[in-house]
């Protein structure tokens, strides 16, 4: 049995990205863990990296929201992430959520040796969706094969979590197996990651 926490970052409940997130949450429970669930819509916590983030730093202090979110993510040994792509990157409440909470002396630290990772041990999956279809991004914008690296290696890696499956679905909203698709690699693989 596991603590998992399971961050869910879409305005509807009823999307796609919430029938994925209520169905890795019963696969979760169905397999004996302890999870814990967070609509970043509905938590009340400000995504704002402000003045008082810094000066809270700077008095080696960590405000009371920030304390208690970083209370879940030390509770939790595997985490999942669900959420769209949108302007080839996480939604801005998830990076701003993350920019607050993985912060310098929780998440990481550096000195003269370089890099410490200080969530090293636990384990992640993320399940993502994309309105476009496949190959879109090439040639547009940035090479679609990179648009994760942000979140599995940028966010998670630097802090020591292993992203052990990811399950992006291309063309959600353009191609109509996609989101029936989409669920049956969700499911598959959070049977993997939560067996």
């Amino acid at each position: 049995m596991a603590n998992v926490l399971l961050y869910f970052t879409h305005p509807n409940p009823g999307s796609l990205n919430g029938a994925a997130a209520d169905k890795i949450e019963q696969i979760a429970k169905d397999n004996g863990h302890d999870v814990r669930r967070k609509n970043l819509y509905e938590l009340d916590f400000n995504p704002v990296l402000g003045p008082k983030d810094f000066s809270a730093w700077q008095n080696q202090s960590v405000p009371d929201d920030v304390k208690a979110e970083q209370e879940d993510i030390e509770w939790a040994e595997r985490l999942v992430f669900v959420y769209p792509v949108w302007w080839n990157e996480r939604p801005a409440l998830l990076k701003g959520y993350l920019d607050r909470v993985l912060t310098f002396g929780f998440a990481y630290a550096m000195d003269d040796k370089g890099l410490h990772k200080l969530l090293d041990g636990k384990t992640a999956m993320v399940a993502i969706t994309y309105g476009s279809p496949d190959g879109l991004y090439d040639g547009l914008t940035i090479d679609q094969k990179y648009i994760t690296d942000n979140m599995n290696k940028g966010t998670m890696n630097f802090c020591g979590i292993t992203v052990k499956e990811t399950v992006e679905t291309f063309g959600v909203l353009a191609e109509e197996n996609k989101p029936e698709q989409h669920l049956k690699d969700v499911a598959a693989a959070a049977e993997r990651y939560l067996a």
